[in-house]
């Protein structure tokens, strides 16, 4: 009997051990497995957070150029009845560009650029409108949906001068027959930005009314706002050192900004309507 009670006894020390062992080792599974979820939510927040404030993939001025057929819808109605086929201007022609030659180099030069000449205002405010309008069918966290983030706009806001003043370079080479280099782009240094300052409200004059006799037979004259305006002072345009200062002093799109390009390198070529009157190297002309 004593034998068949302490076999029962081992048997049950050893189930209960068995049970306490497994019990361990699931717990211990249960653990590791919650321990890797855990890291892979946090994982998939921090990216779904990252893209969600990131700059709705605007590419950098290393980026290819920005084609402006792609910015036509943007400012179909800038203007009723005037179609824009793409270029940087509607006439075809850049106008308000001086290019000169940097010293002995023929391959380096200095561009400035007259925004209001060149209507840059037209093409900043092209470019921001789609940018801002591919950015409102993103989804940011924390906002409704076609929504931007306010810390965005100004990134926006500077990516569109960016863009504008680079093209504005580009365009102002191709039509004085210079084939930027490979990086030109890039290594274009954009300098002594001037924008226009805000509108100011005209002054109102105050005027006397007619003389009206008062009691008494003595006349009374009483001020009385006029309806016309003073016309306001021709304002005097802000220069900053750079896009940056300019975008903090209050610039936004739609409005002109002239500009001094420098560090600007390519190659001066034969335009192709005179490429076959031209001679090649060392032939006797």
């Amino acid at each position: 009997m004593e034998q068949t009670k302490q076999g029962k006894r081992c048997r049950t020390s050893a189930k209960h051990r068995f049970a306490t062992s497994l019990d361990q080792k699931w717990f211990k599974i249960t653990t590791s497995a919650m321990n890797i979820f855990s890291i892979l939510v946090v994982f998939m927040c921090v990216a779904h957070q990252s893209a969600a404030f990131s700059t709705g993939g605007i590419p950098t001025t290393g980026s290819t150029r920005v084609r402006q057929s792609n910015l036509c819808s943007s400012i179909g109605g800038a203007n009723a009845g005037e179609e824009w086929n793409g270029e940087v201007v509607s006439s075809g022609t850049i106008r308000g560009c001086i290019v000169t030659q940097v010293g002995e180099s023929v391959t380096e030069w200095v561009i400035q650029i007259d925004g209001v000449e060149a209507d840059l205002g037209r093409f900043s405010e092209a470019i921001y409108k789609q940018i801002t309008n591919d950015a409102k069918r993103q989804s940011f966290q924390g906002f409704r949906a076609g929504t931007i983030p306010p810390q965005l706009l100004k990134t926006y806001r500077a990516y569109a001068m960016d863009e504008c003043a680079r093209e504005t370079v580009l365009e102002a080479m191709q039509q004085n027959n210079i084939r930027p280099f490979t990086n030109a782009r890039e290594e274009i240094r954009i300098e002594e930005v001037s924008i226009p300052p805000p509108k100011q409200k005209g002054k109102k004059k105050k005027k006397k009314k007619k003389s009206k006799k008062a009691f008494g037979g003595v006349e009374s004259s009483e001020p009385t706002a006029a309806v016309a305006e003073e016309p306001p002072a021709e304002p005097e345009w802000k220069l900053f050192e750079s896009m940056d200062l300019a975008i903090s002093a209050g610039w936004a799109p739609g409005q002109s900004f002239s500009f001094i390009a420098t560090n600007v390198k390519g190659q001066k070529v034969v335009p192709d309507d005179k490429a076959e009157q031209a001679f090649p190297l060392g032939a006797r002309r």
